[in-house]
């Protein structure tokens, strides 16, 4: 392979550990250049179990490497607008957590910026490498199941989730809202990759009073295409199904514990002639699909499957759901 992506990483928390990092190095197109972590002793900890060249405590030292062709970035959401703008100006691609910000308007300059710099510019949305969504995808953009009436979902974490609380994640300053933001904007987007249309409208609703991270969100989105959808996220039922049903005019598609990419699940296709078909899904890394996706397409030259706009389209959307929950009014989407 003539052509090598040289990756840096930035945050060296559970998901950059047990998820990202392994995909980087599971690609043989990827090597592992520098890890930033807050901590000296966390990088040189990371550096040596991943493999890397470099250990750094800032993240700026890690841009001035010119090893460093693309960088990852999983910190605390308030920060990814920063460091992805860094990154750019850096010259180097860009693969973000999501949320990829916790604006609108950041999300929008993190987007300019790298069109700027003419660098790729990628979000972690790996539900998009999940087999049972590209198959869900399959059939409604074939038309199998005709007209795509309404859909529901569920999306929970669990109540076991809630000892996030103590994170980072329940501090609005960080994280931007709660569950929606941990937990919801895999699942926002995925409908749109199945759907292939965009929300235009919201209306959620919170536990919560405004300014308080919830972790309980249920919203009703309409789609440009005139597709409607309710949407149960949580971190606060014990026994979640996580299930979905994607609702036609000829049919419908019925998701079962599938929701979550850690679980596998089943799903079937049933027709209103009858006819019905079921397929199991195991469990994937679906991060791990992602990063190799998004590696693949730097060395391809092509789009990633989750791109910027992706990212800017789902923090557009929190941007109202934020709005519509904690101000109680139905809210248009921008984009």
């Amino acid at each position: 392979m003539d052509k090598i992506n040289g990756w840096g990483l930035i945050g060296t928390g559970r998901i950059a550990q047990d998820r990202v990092l392994p995909g980087i190095n599971s690609y043989a197109g990827n090597r592992l250049i520098g890890v930033v972590s807050r901590s000296q002793e966390r990088a040189d900890d990371f550096a040596r179990r991943f493999n890397a060249k470099h250990a750094y405590t800032h993240y700026d030292d890690l841009l001035k490497n010119p090893e460093v062709t693309v960088v990852a970035i999983h910190t605390p959401n308030a920060q990814h607008a920063e460091q992805a703008i860094a990154a750019a100006r850096a010259g180097k691609h860009v693969f973000c957590d999501k949320p990829m910000a916790t604006s609108a308007l950041d999300a929008e300059r993190i987007v300019r910026e790298c069109e700027k710099a003419g660098v790729t510019l990628g979000v972690n949305f790996h539900n998009r490498q999940m087999p049972c969504f590209i198959e869900a995808r399959r059939v409604v953009q074939s038309g199998e199941i005709g007209n795509v009436i309404m859909v529901q979902l569920e999306a929970s974490a669990g109540v076991g989730a809630a000892s996030v609380a103590a994170t980072w994640r329940q501090d609005p300053a960080q994280a931007g809202l709660g569950t929606s933001m941990n937990v919801g904007t895999h699942v926002y987007d995925i409908l749109r990759f199945i759907l292939n249309s965009e929300i235009v409208m919201v209306s959620a609703m919170f536990e919560t009073p405004p300014g308080v991270m919830e972790t309980t969100s249920l919203t009703t989105f309409k789609f440009a295409n005139g597709t409607l959808a309710q949407l149960n996220v949580n971190q606060s039922t014990p026994n979640p199904h996580n299930d979905f049903v994607i609702y036609g005019a000829k049919g419908r598609i019925t998701g079962r514990a599938l929701t979550r990419s850690r679980a596998g699940g089943e799903m079937e296709v049933a027709l209103n002639d009858g006819t019905t078909r079921k397929q199991t899904y195991p469990a994937i890394n679906a991060h791990e699909a992602c990063v190799v996706d998004f590696s693949k397409s730097l060395l391809e030259g092509r789009a990633p499957a989750a791109t910027g706009i992706d990212g800017l389209r789902s923090v557009q959307l929190t941007d109202a759901m934020k709005k519509s929950g904690w101000e109680g009014v139905h809210v248009r989407v921008a984009g």
